[in-house]
């Protein structure tokens, strides 16, 4: 994931991000909001996952298999 996506998520979470400072005193905020953009940034890099499973990947082989039966019923 490059700068300009981060940036754009951090932009899509900036509403929520300041109704959360304007919890916080004035002296704080600045650096709340540092604390808070540094750690979004270093999730967004550590979680995100390009290859999502399928959903049967998901469940796993097993599961499907005990639910077999009800799905061909339907």
């Amino acid at each position: 994931m490059d700068e300009l996506e981060i940036l754009a998520i951090l932009k899509q979470l900036e509403p929520k991000l300041q109704s959360v400072l304007f919890q916080t005193s004035n002296d704080c905020r600045e650096d709340l909001e540092q604390d808070l953009k540094e750690r979004i940034i270093k999730i967004i890099k550590n979680n995100i996952n390009l290859e999502v499973p399928g959903f049967f990947d998901f469940i796993g082989e097993e599961r499907m298999q005990d639910y077999s039966g009800v799905l061909t019923r339907c």
